[in-house]
């Protein structure tokens, strides 16, 4: 029935010839599962995606509703708090996953010529993703919200010579509607491009086989 299905795809639209052309990678002799990691964060950012869509439809970026919606869908919809907790945790993990895929690039070298360019793209998804992370923890709106955009305005204003001037405009133009609309789309789609682009030269160049 599946093959019937795909080969009455394929004569119409060429869709094997497009997978094998686009999606088919082959596999190095040297892989590790360390080289796993790059592929897990891409998994996890597919959840974060599917996750806050569904809580997308339940959140209210008021201050005083944020909180309360979150809660009422957690607690009145059969599965606001697994989606919540699955958008969450995988959050946290994506974090992990960031860290060691860019620490497994560097141990290989593999920011060298020719490479460059899809290391600095990585560090830029990673700092998207951090980014990501930061809006996220204080859409809620509770005290830990509230304390989470102290402190990370407080880390601002520790950058030398200009720590002092982003702070100021940071919290001054801060409302709970802007971070809402930073978390959902202009990250989101940052994301989206830089990630495509990081895989447009993983393919084109493959993995580095320095140690």
């Amino acid at each position: 029935m599946i093959k019937a299905l795909i080969d009455w795809f394929d004569l119409r639209l060429g869709v094997r010839e497009f997978y094998n052309k686009h999606v088919s990678y082959p596999l190095p002799e040297d892989l590790t599962v360390w080289h796993l990691f790059g592929g897990l964060t891409i998994g996890v950012i597919a959840i974060q995606f599917i996750t806050g869509f569904y809580m997308l439809w339940y959140y209210i970026p008021e201050p005083d509703l944020a909180h309360q919606s979150i809660r009422d869908m957690c607690n009145e919809t059969s599965l606001g708090a697994l989606f919540r907790n699955a958008h969450r945790w995988s959050c946290t993990l994506g974090i992990l996953f960031v860290s060691i895929h860019m620490f497994h690039v560097m141990a290989r070298k593999a920011y060298k010529p020719p490479r460059e360019l899809n290391w600095w793209t990585g560090l830029m998804l990673g700092i998207l993703y951090l980014l990501l992370l930061i809006t996220g923890i204080i859409m809620p709106w509770d005290w830990r919200s509230y304390w989470e955009l102290v402190i990370w305005a407080d880390w601002l204003s520790t950058i030398p010579y200009i720590g002092d001037s982003l702070k100021g405009p940071m919290l001054g133009m801060f409302t709970i509607g802007r971070n809402f609309a930073v978390h959902i789309m202009l990250l989101p789609a940052l994301i989206i491009g830089v990630l495509l682009l990081h895989l447009i030269l993983f393919r084109r160049l493959g993995p580095t086989n320095r140690v």
